[in-house]
């Protein structure tokens, strides 16, 4: 509070800077000092939103990986949407579209690191908000953390081993964590899915959908290497069990896209924890025509389904 304080005649940066070193001196803050700056963006007065706003910069900028990848996991980045669609105070609308596109471009767009930063930058941008120019002139967006020493903090070795499990999605075995977050990702697209109009194909265009689809598609090929390599039954069956989930909201998206009507199912929400079985897919009442390369993926999932029954079964 001290740091956003609407007392406060301009940003106090010891304070924020010291925040910044709690962080990098105890990594375990980084979720709390995230969470309570969301808060502050939650409040009611420009003064204070425009102080957190600048902690939080400061932080992204000094903090690294812990505070880019909470900030993306506590929905700060939607918090910040919200506020511009408020048409609040213009100062501080002005400062989240320049953190919003700086953020988005640092992170490598649409095929980065952190996707969701580029999601928050098209949301506010297909509603027709005009990006203010950065500054040419303008420090990096982000900087190198400073290094502590580490024997003074605990097992940090294992705390970055634990961030790096939960972010990585391009390797060989993907952890529970992966797992929950390509079932995040399709959850997402399902839902924006069952929000389109079936007979506009021209709908499925948005550039969010689009991206969510791109990213849903090489979910669906790592899965596909994962099931038939782990032998972790129980992530076998989980994988599974998303693929599934995954099949469906892509077919439903290529229904729309193709302009075959299909229904679309209300959006069933599922966690890793606790896994449903999804229904089976109504038969269509017209075949379509497939090409080779989909009657290979369609072998392919045939293996995968019988996979998943041998594990069920066991």
């Amino acid at each position: 509070d001290k740091a956003t304080s609407h007392l406060l005649m301009g940003p106090d940066w010891a304070v924020n800077l010291e925040i910044c070193d709690i962080i990098n001196a105890d990594v375990w803050q980084t979720k709390d000092v995230v969470k309570a700056v969301k808060k502050r963006l939650q409040h009611k007065d420009p003064k204070v939103q425009y102080y957190a706003l600048t902690l939080l910069e400061t932080m992204m900028k000094n903090c690294g990986e812990y505070v880019q990848f909470e900030v993306a996991e506590q929905h700060v980045l939607q918090e910040m949407v919200k506020i511009i669609q408020k048409k609040n105070d213009m100062q501080v609308r002005d400062k989240i579209l320049l953190l919003l596109d700086s953020w988005q471009e640092a992170f490598g767009g649409p095929g980065g690191k952190y996707r969701q930063y580029h999601w928050a930058y098209l949301e506010v941008k297909r509603t027709g908000v005009v990006f203010p120019r950065r500054p040419i002139d303008a420090p990096p967006i982000l900087t190198p953390p400073a290094i502590h020493n580490s024997q003074n903090y605990g097992s940090p070795g294992y705390a970055a081993g634990s961030l790096n499990e939960r972010m990585s999605s391009d390797v060989d075995t993907l952890s529970l964590g992966d797992l929950n977050n390509i079932r995040n990702v399709t959850e997402l697209l399902n839902d924006m899915v069952y929000a389109l109009n079936p007979s506009d194909p021209e709908a499925v265009k948005d550039e969010i959908i689009t991206d969510l689809v791109s990213q849903c598609r090489s979910n669906q090929q790592k899965l596909m290497q994962f099931v038939s390599s782990t032998g972790n039954e129980q992530l076998l069956k989980q994988g599974l069990e998303i693929n599934d989930r995954l099949q469906n909201v892509l077919t439903k998206y290529d229904a729309i896209a193709s302009g075959t009507h299909l229904a679309v199912e209300a959006p069933v929400r599922e966690t890793v924890e606790s896994p449903r079985e999804d229904p089976p897919a109504k038969p269509s009442s017209s075949p379509i025509e497939q090409n080779d390369a989909s009657n290979e993926e369609e072998d392919e999932f045939a293996r995968l389904a019988q996979r998943k029954k041998q594990i069920c079964d066991k």
